[in-house]
């Protein structure tokens, strides 16, 4: 058995690995470790001698600390590594690497980790990410922790123990604080899109199939498009028409808008034939027309219906529905004849009909009013929505207080360019 103490892998890379009789093997190169039920342990370490890489198992370990590595093994049993598909190498597969860090929704890089006894075995009990674990590893390093502990400013430790981190593969080389899938479905839209623009794109599709596909749409739209090309190029069609399915018509829009025609032509095809005709709808029409910022998702109902029945009719639909701002009153054909806020429909006694109190000559625009037009329209009437009407004056869809912020800041995520979908 080894003599095993607490030592962090910067203090034992590239030292020299001693045999029973003083003879030096090699350099430590690096470590293979398997999944364990609390650590991952360590099975065989790696040396490098000139130019080949050779493999002691780990139960030949005499010594192994940060002063001192000695091997106690015949000379016939150090044999050539020759990596399998399954292995699991420390250095090149988790140092320097990144982790989500799912509490702080950022993503943070293992500068360094840190070893010790687990069982019996060495493992590998923790991360290090903070400043220290860069220090240990530059030129210097000690002389700058040295100066600051001298002056009583320490370095704070930032090691993060392993039983807090899980993966997001099989492999262990995708890392993620624990707990993840469900801290992950809590995260903001926004904080998602940050973290998929700062890891890889293989890592991005990791995470997206790991939290539901309303929110993996969410944050797939926040993000620039040259990230999110990056991403979908990583995912197969049937994961990114789940997504699809799952996001407001005009957010799946602006993605399939970017997309070469064959492509989304596909992807619609493998959508839901309700929710593929919504989103060709919006893309048929112009990108700075009413019709290209408008979303189709918005609640309607007869006149003739009460407050009562409406309430219940809206607790039905709102799984459908992204955000309510108005009520819309239409006919049988869908013409608009009136509008209710939410304040008006909820202070309005329960057996009152919609036809009785909605406002009428409600405001509006036309599916081809252009957005200079509509801005200044919003802005008179400080509206957070508006219809889109068509000639006939059936409402198509409402543009809401997103789309507004698009008009106010542009937003690099929304569709460039229009085409039109037979």
């Amino acid at each position: 058995m080894a003599y095993i103490t607490d030592v962090y892998l910067s203090e034992i890379l590239r030292k020299d690995v001693i045999d029973q009789f003083g003879r030096r093997l090699g350099i430590l190169w690096d470590l293979v470790i398997v999944p364990g039920s609390k650590y991952p342990g360590v099975i065989k370490i790696i040396l490098k001698d000139k130019k080949q890489l050779l493999e002691v198992p780990v139960e030949y370990l005499q010594l192994f600390n940060r002063f001192v590595i000695t091997i106690n093994m015949p000379e016939a049993a150090l044999n050539k590594y020759r990596r399998a598909e399954g292995d699991i190498l420390v250095k090149k597969h988790i140092l320097d690497k990144q982790i989500l860090d799912v509490n702080g929704a950022k993503v943070v890089r293992v500068n360094d980790l840190k070893l010790g006894e687990g069982d019996g075995a060495i493992c590998v009990i923790g991360i290090d990410v903070g400043l220290n674990g860069i220090l240990r590893r530059i030129d210097g390093g000690q002389m700058i922790q040295k100066t600051l502990a001298f002056f009583k400013k320490p370095i704070k430790e930032h090691i993060i123990d392993w039983g807090f981190l899980q993966t997001i593969d099989a492999h262990l080389r995708n890392l993620t604080l624990n707990v993840a899938r469900r801290q992950l479905g809590e995260l903001h839209p926004s904080d998602l899109a940050e973290i998929l623009t700062e890891i890889d794109p293989e890592e991005g599709t990791l995470l997206l199939s790991s939290i539901d596909e309303e929110l993996a749409g969410e944050a797939l739209h926040e993000v620039s498009i040259g990230v999110r090309e990056k991403i979908l190029k990583e995912m197969d069609k049937e994961m990114i028409s789940d997504i699809l399915e799952e996001m407001p018509p005009d957010e799946a829009a602006d993605i399939l808008g970017e997309m070469p025609e064959e492509k989304s032509q596909e992807l619609l095809s493998l959508m839901e034939t309700e929710d593929a005709t919504e989103v060709k709808d919006l893309l048929s029409y112009e990108e700075d027309t009413a019709g290209g910022l408008m979303t189709s998702e918005f609640l309607d109902f007869s006149p003739d219906m009460t407050i009562e029945e409406t309430l219940a009719g809206i607790r039905l639909l709102v799984p459908d529905v992204e955000f309510i701002y108005y009520i819309y009153v239409v006919d049988n054909e869908d013409h608009l004849l009136g509008v209710l806020t939410l304040k008006k429909l909820l202070t309005t006694p329960l057996d009152v009909r919609l036809g009785d109190v909605m406002l009428q000559n409600v405001k509006h625009v036309y599916l081809d009013t252009e957005r200079k037009e509509i801005a200044e329209i919003i802005s008179k009437y400080d509206f957070v929505a508006i219809p889109v009407l068509d000639e006939e004056k059936r409402i198509k869809g409402i543009i809401t207080i997103d789309d507004i912020m698009d008009l106010l800041v542009p937003n690099p995520t929304r569709r460039k360019k229009r085409r039109a979908f037979q």
